[in-house]
């Protein structure tokens, strides 16, 4: 049965106080999102909370009672966790200086009315259809619904959570919100609920979070709890692109300290800021340079490294200056105390789409001459770092989204001319065995319609995207390397 919700609340000030005459309400300075229990939307239950906030004089919840009761115990714990994330503003502010208890009623109503409703926990059932493609003869798994826009994650960020689960973007909530979709049951569930459009991301699995960014604020979820705060916010600056180091350390972004002198010039200074998510310190660790930088990504493995590219203008009317950089790929040490080039780029090559092995061992890059004696060669390419030990292998990829498996023996790419998704097996610069999956024809407009691929962890699955259908979609090609 469907169940559709809508989630009714309300602040009063019945201020129980320790003492104080002020009659101003408190205001709310984040509001955290409200979950409303699964369990209790399948068995349509309904109720009332009403809650004891104890909150200090510097707005922070520091007791939660339950003063009534719904009635249910699924409901009151979930208004407890609710009420425990919410955050004032300082009292003093409205010339409070003690704690005091402020009186909050919490209702969970489920409107069956039939108007579509959308919350964190919200669950779609399965879209998916299965088939054996006919020119490749590989089983091709689309999971995802032509009634929305649907994609996975951008390439160089891990779309898996495990071996059966992936994060994607979704329309079907209104703005663009993020979605766990797992890939057994094919069901799709709502991890967040914005009017807005979510962004840039980045996720660790193994601290099972993602960091996400909407309006210039950074977000923390964790989906298993799925608590979600904000650990940064600044609508001073323009956030090009993000990554957290692998501990959970730090927030890394770049920006443009001099925002809309021209988009026909380099405008800038860019350069790259580290922020402390323990205790919100800022440094920068890059000096100010002119070209635009983006594609930042904190190793796997190593806390104290990040990649960043320079970019150039290669869309009118985009930042940046018009042309190739001379160097793209550049590293830097947490601290900004040292850092170089990933690998020098010798005449006429163009390096493109890095991006981290899953050990963290190597960087792999796609790469094309675009002038000189070689122009026109494509390759596939791989060095540490530091820009040692590199090597390349000659195939048609044009400047597409690689990845590696885990075994650092099998390479996917699409196959410039006729977008096709291809496997290689490698060993350094020699193809062992090439093998065709899937004319996917993506049109490349925009993420959605970019391939994106990614090795599922059990290598049983690549995932990808494609908009041949005239939306994006998100598919799978079943390989089973674990098998071969």
């Amino acid at each position: 049965m469907k169940i559709n919700l809508v989630i009714l609340f309300s602040f009063f000030t019945g201020l129980i106080a320790c003492s104080t005459v002020s009659k101003q309400v408190p205001q709310i300075e984040y509001e955290p999102e409200f979950i409303y229990p699964a369990a209790a939307i399948e068995k349509n239950i309904e109720g009332d909370v009403q809650l004891l906030l104890l909150v200090s004089n510097d707005g922070i919840v520091k007791d939660v009672k339950v003063k009534n009761s719904s009635g249910f115990k699924i409901l009151d714990d979930a208004a407890v966790i609710y009420g425990k994330k919410i955050k004032y503003s300082p009292l003093k502010i409205i010339g409070i200086d003690e704690e005091i208890w402020i009186d909050t009623p919490v209702q969970f109503r489920l409107k069956k009315n039939g108007l579509e409703n959308y919350y964190v926990g919200k669950k779609w059932e399965s879209e998916k259809e299965t088939w054996i493609d006919k020119e490749f003869g590989y089983e091709i798994t689309k999971w995802t619904s032509e009634m929305y826009e649907n994609w996975h994650l951008y390439f160089n960020v891990e779309s898996f959570i495990d071996e059966n689960n992936v994060l994607i973007y979704s329309t079907r909530a209104g703005g663009v919100n993020l979605f766990r979709l797992n890939l057994i049951d094919g069901t799709i569930t709502q991890l967040t609920n914005h009017r807005g459009r979510v962004g840039t991301v980045w996720h660790l699995p193994k601290l099972k979070k993602v960091w996400y960014e909407v309006d210039n604020t950074v977000h923390e979820l964790n989906y298993i709890t799925m608590e979600n705060r904000i650990v940064f916010s600044d609508n001073k600056i323009d956030i090009r692109s993000f990554t957290v180091t692998c501990d959970g350390k730090y927030l890394v972004y770049s920006i443009n300290k001099n925002p809309g002198y021209s988009v026909e010039h380099s405008t800038g200074p860019f350069a790259i800021m580290r922020f402390d998510l323990s205790n919100s310190e800022i440094k920068q660790i890059t000096p100010d340079y002119g070209f635009t930088i983006n594609h930042l990504q904190a190793s796997p493995t190593d806390p104290s490294i990040i990649i960043y590219a320079w970019q150039h203008q290669y869309r009118e009317g985009g930042t940046g200056t018009v042309g190739n950089t001379p160097i793209r790929i550049w590293w830097v040490n947490i601290n900004g105390e040292t850092g170089n080039p990933v690998i020098p780029q010798e005449f006429g090559i163009h390096r493109t789409h890095e991006f981290w092995f899953y050990d963290g061992s190597r960087i792999g890059y796609s790469a094309r001459y675009m002038f000189g004696p070689n122009k026109g060669k494509q390759f596939l390419g791989s060095c540490k770092y530091d820009g040692s030990d590199n090597f390349m292998f000659e195939v048609p990829v044009g400047p597409a989204h690689s990845q590696v498996f885990k075994d650092n023996k099998h390479w996917v790419a699409d196959q410039n001319n006729g977008m096709i998704l291809t496997l290689w097996e490698f060993d350094r610069d020699k193809i062992l065995k090439e093998e065709k999956l899937y004319r996917h024809n993506s049109t490349w407009n925009e993420q959605k319609g970019h391939p994106h691929p990614h090795f599922s962890p059990d290598g049983k699955y690549i995932l990808f995207g494609t908009d041949k259908t005239g939306k994006g979609q998100v598919y799978t090609v079943k390989i089973n390397l674990d098998k071969k």
